[in-house]
């Protein structure tokens, strides 16, 4: 009885997890077009740091978003999977890809701060 109520609470989980990472994505891509959004602004052109410290963030950004999306595509898959019994590569993965997101979050409201205060 004790295993059916793990596995239905795992369900709910995994139903949520899925909604986490499209709004992981969601918030990458606005990150992505901030990012455009200050590199083509005029007052930076001149600036060849700040373009280029723009430049790496959006490259770093680009990296994340095509892990996370990667990640997405092998979660379809996963459900896709029945014969496998195990949970804990979708386990891992998801905390693994979690932690990646919000330390780059962190990381640009960090970038981004310090460039608007200039």
């Amino acid at each position: 009885m004790n295993l059916y109520n793990l596995d239905i609470a795992f369900n709910a989980t995994a139903e949520n997890s899925t909604n986490e990472v499209d709004s992981w994505i969601l918030h990458l891509e606005e990150i992505k077009q901030e990012l455009k959004q200050y590199c083509s602004k005029k007052k930076y052109n001149n600036q060849d740091l700040i373009k280029s410290a723009v430049l790496i963030k959006a490259s770093a950004n680009k990296s994340i978003l095509k892990a996370i999306k990667n990640y997405r595509e092998f979660r379809e898959y996963w459900s896709k999977c029945d014969g496998l019994n195990t949970n804990t590569p979708f386990i891992y993965e998801h905390s693994k890809h979690k932690s990646d997101y919000l330390k780059h979050v962190k990381e640009y409201r960090l970038f981004k701060s310090k460039l608007t205060k200039r």
